[in-house]
């Protein structure tokens, strides 16, 4: 089995890039590896590491177009370019399966940043330098955990193996939960924690700590409450934790979700891996 690229629009149509029939085939592939900037200072014959910067992936390779019973090289240059103006993109790598191991797939959210247009060769392919522009590292498979309670304190663990801090979906429901407490620990240290004060306490709480969509909404009887940031209690902070929207941490961090009173329902926690490679 090869190594498989499909693309996916923003209509949730795909267009694979490693056809059987070679109607489509990307060669060349290259941006797949890690890039950073880093900046140093000199002192004499020495220097010390200032910053890193990460810089999103560029995927890049050769589109190789080819004629088909009843499509040409040409007409499929153009639905190709119909399907990429639906954007954002997701390009999909799935690596093969390598002895006991299973196949693993990431993706990157992108845009087309370049696609260039040759004259046919010799042999009738049409190929089409293309080049992406990433809008996001690359993701693994999404992570999920949930518990259930009848009491007031429920706890999950998670093991956080990417490149870095990952933002976490956290959703909680319950009765009347009052003065709801999250905290992130790891090591026995706390590194993160989100507490919401109120005297009517809270049916469910969301907590979304992502980059692109960080979002915060809490319930009373069922009813999403105006200006939930309000409610967040700030005296927690002691300028060494991250409150509200925290990353989950690389390495096993245990969450540990309390009430004051009232009862628990259910708990779940998702986020998805992200690496600088694949």
């Amino acid at each position: 089995m090869i190594r498989r690229f499909i693309l996916y629009n923003s209509k949730n149509q795909s267009w694979t890039f490693t056809d059987t029939d070679f109607k489509c085939f990307l060669s060349s592939p290259q941006g797949l590896g890690l890039n950073r900037n880093v900046v140093t200072t000199r002192y004499g014959y020495a220097q010390e590491l200032s910053d890193i910067v990460e810089t999103f992936p560029t995927p890049s390779g050769e589109l190789k177009f080819y004629d088909t019973a009843n499509e040409s090289r040409y007409e499929k240059y153009n639905q190709f370019c119909r399907f990429i103006a639906n954007e954002p993109l997701y390009l999909e790598y799935i690596l093969p399966t390598t002895g006991s191991e299973a196949s693993k797939t990431f993706r990157i959210k992108c845009v087309v940043s370049s696609l260039g247009k040759t004259e046919s060769e010799e042999n009738g392919v049409l190929s089409c330098p293309i080049q992406f522009c990433g809008l996001s590292f690359y993701e693994g498979m999404a992570i999920a955990m949930n518990g259930a309670s009848t009491g007031t304190t429920v706890s999950l663990s998670l093991t956080n193996d990417s490149d870095f801090p990952v933002g976490v979906h956290f959703i909680a429901s319950g009765t009347d939960m009052m003065n709801p407490s999250l905290t992130f620990t790891q090591d026995n240290e706390v590194y993160g924690e989100a507490k919401f004060i109120d005297s009517n306490g809270f049916s469910e709480v969301t907590i979304d700590s992502n980059d692109s969509r960080q979002r915060l909404e809490l319930k009373q009887g069922g009813s999403v409450v105006a200006n939930p940031l309000s409610y967040q209690d700030l005296s927690i902070s002691n300028g060494s934790i991250y409150v509200t929207f925290v990353k989950l941490a690389r390495g096993t961090s245990r969450l540990k979700y309390s009430v004051d009173s009232g009862s628990i329902s259910s708990v779940g926690a998702s986020f998805t891996p992200l690496y600088r490679s694949v």
